[in-house]
């Protein structure tokens, strides 16, 4: 025996399921879509109040870098101008000092004409140097001759100086008419206090110089010749 099974046909009922499916999930997308479109309009804020502010702090770092770099520029210019001051200083420093010795020097040198500690000597040599002259084998050479002041006679006479070494291994000596063809070979001095004498000298490329002679050939009765030797500079050989 079969069952026979009766069932209502509502055919509207289909249609109306669907129907709510699709609001549902329509309603549900557009739930979806308006709270995504919130939040991204809430976030594209936060992000444009973001970057108004970074932009903020970039343009304000750069402000301080400027600054930065114009302090810098001013203490560089500083430091360039106390370097310069200093150097200028020093080298004001160097002059003055220089002056001082070269003072020292000609007051020790006037004193020795005024009240010499050999006075008994009468016309003597003052002081007589050689330093090179700038140019391999020449020297600079300064003589100076002096009388002490209480002598109130006028010098007179002839001065010379010779340089004594080693040439070739031989002792040699060399007269200044041989060091400096330009001069006649001596000095004619004449004065009543001091005198001075210098020039250039060129010594023999293969010449080895030990020591300078001066000699002093006064005239008349009162002075009487003499020479003196002076050892040549060492560091200046």
């Amino acid at each position: 025996m079969s069952l026979m099974v009766i069932a209502e046909r509502r055919p509207w009922q289909r249609p109306l399921v669907l129907l709510l499916a699709l609001l549902v999930v329509g309603g549900s997308g557009w739930a979806t879509y308006e709270y995504g479109y919130r939040r991204a309009g809430i976030d594209c804020k936060a992000a444009l109040a973001e970057n108004r502010e970074l932009t903020a702090t970039v343009g304000q770092q750069q402000d301080r870098i400027a600054e930065l770099r114009e302090q810098r520029a001013l203490l560089e210019r500083s430091r360039q101008i106390e370097s310069q001051a200093h150097t200028q200083m020093g080298g004001t420093i160097s002059t003055l000092q220089d002056e001082v010795a070269e003072l020292k020097a000609e007051l020790a040198f006037y004193r020795g004409i005024v009240s010499p500690r050999d006075a008994s000597r009468g016309l003597r040599v003052g002081s007589f140097t050689l330093a090179p002259a700038g140019v391999e084998h020449g020297f600079r050479y300064k003589l100076v001759l002096t009388q002490v002041m209480k002598n109130d006679t006028v010098a007179s006479g002839d001065a010379t100086f010779s340089v004594e070494g080693l040439r070739s291994g031989k002792h040699e000596t060399l007269q200044l008419v041989d060091l400096a063809p330009d001069r006649q070979g001596e000095f004619r001095f004449k004065f009543k206090y001091f005198q001075n004498f210098e020039g250039d000298i060129m010594l023999p490329a293969d010449f080895i110089p030990a020591r300078a002679v001066v000699k002093v050939s006064p005239q008349g009765k009162k002075h009487s010749a003499f020479e003196e030797t002076f050892e040549w500079p060492a560091e200046e050989t």
